[in-house]
Formats: C-alpha cells, sequence, structure tokens
C-alpha cells in the first residue's frame, strides 16, 4: 500500500525558516531547505504559494519553459508537485496566500495548474520581496504591495483558443544557444522559419516582447545563473553573459528585477540567512502546524 502524500500546513515547507513574517492575507518566509532530494516524495500544500530559489540548484515539476538564472514557481491549493532541490545547502524565498484569501484574489481568473514563472515582471517582484524581507527595516505596506504584484503575475487566465506556435519554440532555443553571439532579426526567422515581420509579429503577440528583448532577457538569465553559482567576479560574468562590459550588466540587471548583481548574488548567498546553522537542521518543519 503506498504510503499517503504529505499535505503541509499553511505556511510550511521542507524547510526551516531563517526569518518569517505573517502579515494579513499572506505569510512570507525566508527558509533553508531541510530535506535531500531523494526525500523529498510527491507532496501538496493547503494553500496557494510561491516559491523562488535564492540558492542551490532547483528541479521543479511546474508547467513552463526551463530557463537559467533563478526559479521561481506558482502552486495553486492542492496541487500535487515534487519540487526540490538537487543538492545539499538550498535556500528559497516562499509566499503563501490561505486558499480562501487566494480564491478572493482570484475572483475566478487564476491559473489552475502549477507554473514555473519566467518574466521579468515576477521575478522582479519576487527579488524585491527577498530583499525586503531580510531587511530589518521592511514595511508590511511594502511586503504586502510586492506580494500582490507577485500574485497577479498567476492572476490573468489564458485565452481560449490561444496555441502558441512551434516555430516560437525554434527561435528561442536558437537564442538560447547563442545569446552571446552577436543575432539579428534575419538569423531568428532563418533559424525559425519564418518570415522577419512575422516572426517579430508573433514575437509581440506570444511573448509580450519583441526579440532583442528577449535577447537581453536570456543575457540576463546566463548572469543571474552565474552569480548565484559565486564563482567568478562579475565583470567576468558581464563577457561571459554576452554583455560589452560590467556597467552595461549593471544597468540591465537592474533595470529587469530590481537589484544590482552585486546585491543579487548576495540575496542568493547562504550568509543572506539569518540564521545560517539551520542547514543542518532536520526536517522538524515538515510537520509543524
Amino acid at each position: 500500500m503506498a504510503a499517503p502524500r504529505t499535505a503541509f500546513a499553511p505556511g510550511r515547507f521542507y524547510g526551516a525558516p531563517t526569518i518569517e513574517r505573517r502579515l494579513p492575507g499572506v505569510r512570507l518566509a525566508h527558509l533553508a531547505a531541510t530535506m535531500s532530494a531523494e526525500h523529498v516524495d510527491e507532496h501538496s500544500h493547503d494553500d496557494a504559494h510561491f516559491v523562488l530559489a535564492t540558492h542551490g540548484r532547483y528541479e521543479t515539476t511546474a508547467w513552463g519553459p526551463e530557463t537559467e538564472g533563478p526559479v521561481l514557481v506558482y502552486n495553486p491549493p492542492g496541487v500535487v508537485h515534487r519540487d526540490r532541490f538537487v543538492e545539499a545547502g538550498g535556500y528559497f524565498l516562499a509566499v503563501s496566500f490561505a486558499a480562501g484569501d487566494w480564491r478572493t484574489l482570484a475572483d475566478g481568473g487564476a491559473a489552475i495548474d502549477a507554473l514555473r514563472l519566467t518574466g521579468p515582471v515576477a521575478r522582479r517582484a519576487a527579488l524585491r520581496l527577498t530583499r525586503s524581507l531580510l531587511s530589518a527595516y521592511a514595511e508590511p505596506l511594502s511586503l504586502e504591495g510586492l506580494s500582490l504584484e507577485l500574485a497577479a503575475e498567476a492572476l490573468a487566465p489564458p485565452r481560449d483558443g490561444d496555441h502558441r506556435p512551434p516555430w516560437l519554440d525554434l527561435a528561442e532555443s536558437y537564442l538560447a544557444d547563442a545569446f552571446d553571439q552577436p543575432i539579428g532579426v534575419a538569423d531568428l526567422a532563418r533559424a525559425a522559419g519564418v518570415h522577419p515581420v512575422h516572426l517579430a509579429r508573433g514575437y509581440r503577440r506570444w511573448l509580450g516582447a519583441a526579440p532583442g528583448e528577449r535577447l537581453r532577457a536570456r543575457r540576463l538569465e546566463r548572469a543571474a545563473d552565474l552569480l548565484m553559482r559565486g564563482r567568478l567576479p562579475i565583470g567576468e560574468i558581464a563577457l561571459a553573459a554576452g554583455f560589452c562590459d560590467q556597467s552595461h550588466l549593471n544597468r540591465q540587471f537592474r533595470q529587469a528585477y530590481g537589484v544590482t548583481p552585486g546585491e543579487f548574488a548576495r540575496l542568493c548567498s547562504p550568509r543572506a540567512a539569518r540564521r545560517p546553522d539551520v542547514s543542518g537542521v532536520q526536517d522538524a518543519a515538515a510537520t509543524t502546524p
């Protein structure tokens, strides 16, 4: 007989909080992962929540494109999943909305499936929220506002009859492989097998961005991924990600994510945690009411 799946109470995760705040309608926590990947089984949560992996490699069963950089996931109440850190030492932000409060916010318009959020608006809100939560001077109004900005990214229902064209995936794959090289619209159109005008129109309709904006997003994702590893100076990361220099990366990164590369690296470091010793704590949080 199969063991019953774990159903976590609101605000509880496979993690021990380094800092936690409870506000009207939302719970915020920065947590250290406490369970190795092989011991994380399929489970669900009573609440709707967002998870931003701030340190460590994170795997998710949520729907959405796999991209580099910080992994950000939305899970509706009760959805069964097996999201986990591949290695020890992971840290993450959790933003939780009680099921009843989420239904009120959604008013029938929330996504019903787990989603991997890769857009700059969602990532910017999540990173700013992490920075604010870890600050000793975080204002409740700011935390609530950023939480709702993040929630809004999962509250837009998909339109019936919309089908993303296959050529767009070909173009995106080309961008992912050649983002650090000079790329023109003609190169993308050739890889996708469509006319350049058709490609530009399709990018705006389906991704809400021009091809150049998507190229910049890919470069920023690579820079964020390298910053999360913490092994290279920011100047070298800028060049490896396809930027002209460090100042170019600084401007683009702050504009996209709301933090500088240096601030992002600090947020993604285990040293950002208020209680770094929790990394060795076993999964007491899994059963805490």
